[in-house]
């Protein structure tokens, strides 16, 4: 009998296993708020069985949709707040979901090269971002790693300089959940906070903070960034703070060291 959740995420390697220490402890607590078990990839299995890139090895939710009825995956760059609400309450079990970012990110240029490597298609969906998925049993042929069509993308995307490794396995699973007609629930951004968005002042009104996309170099580095924000989510009355002041976050975000360091840094560039 399968066990019901899972709560995933991928930590291969060492830099995301020092990432992992941030963001995982918030995700346990989450898993076990939701009734799922937690669960870490942190052993490559794909490369030498499929020959495939360090980057796909969140397909092995290939296997353990064989044995969890449902998963919900998260990027090992996300934090996870304390309020968060139970995402599996949010999605019919007969939906695939996650947060469509189609107004952001490279969603058009993904689009075409898709079709242009696996074929024409009629694209209904809106274009998701894959850091948050959540999936059941039969949504379980989409991570499927010996598709031919998976083979033939990873070869393009590898060879193409137009492509950057990061996006590889979005822009396949957008493709295959057109191709495949597969029922796509919207998650919304609040279950997908990622910096594609501008108003990153706003992020702890957010469940699920991204620390994917650009201009988190403004804020130090990543790790650095999540660090800090890690103790305000820690803090009820700093989260409260957050949520209700927003105007504030944005001033403090600016107060920051590391990016008044930015600041100093750009100007001292366009006056060189």
């Amino acid at each position: 009998m399968k066990a019901i959740r899972a709560v995933v995420t991928a930590s291969v390697g060492d830099a995301f296993t020092e990432l992992g220490r941030v963001t995982q402890p918030l995700m346990e607590t989450y898993a076990r708020r939701c009734g799922a078990d937690f669960v870490v990839i942190d052993k490559p299995a794909l490369a030498g069985r499929f020959g495939l890139p360090a980057r796909y090895e969140k397909f092995q939710l290939f296997d353990l949709l064989d044995q969890y009825e449902r998963v919900l995956f998260l990027d090992n760059d996300i934090l996870v707040s304390p309020d968060a609400p139970d995402v599996f309450l949010h999605v019919p079990v007969e939906a695939f979901a996650a947060a469509s970012e189609t107004g952001f990110s490279r969603a058009a240029l993904d689009i075409e090269l898709t079709q242009q490597v696996l074929g024409a298609l009629p694209w209904r969906m809106p274009y998701f971002n894959t850091g948050v998925m959540v999936a059941s049993a039969v949504h379980r042929p989409l991570f499927d790693p010996t598709r031919s069509a998976l083979k033939a993308w990873n070869a393009f995307s590898q060879a193409d300089s137009r492509y950057h490794p990061a996006g590889e396995d979005q822009a396949y699973l957008n493709y295959l959940v057109n191709a495949l007609t597969v029922p796509f629930l919207d998650l919304g951004y609040r279950f997908n906070h990622t910096r594609v968005r501008t108003d990153t002042h706003r992020r702890f009104h957010s469940h699920f903070i991204h620390y994917a996309g650009p201009s988190g170099f403004r804020y130090g580095t990543r790790i650095e960034q999540m660090r800090k924000d890690v103790k305000v989510l820690e803090s009820p009355t700093a989260l409260s703070l957050a949520q209700a002041l927003p105007r504030l976050r944005w001033v403090l975000d600016r107060c920051d060291r590391a990016f008044v360091s930015y600041v100093f840094a750009r100007l001292r560039g366009r006056n060189a």
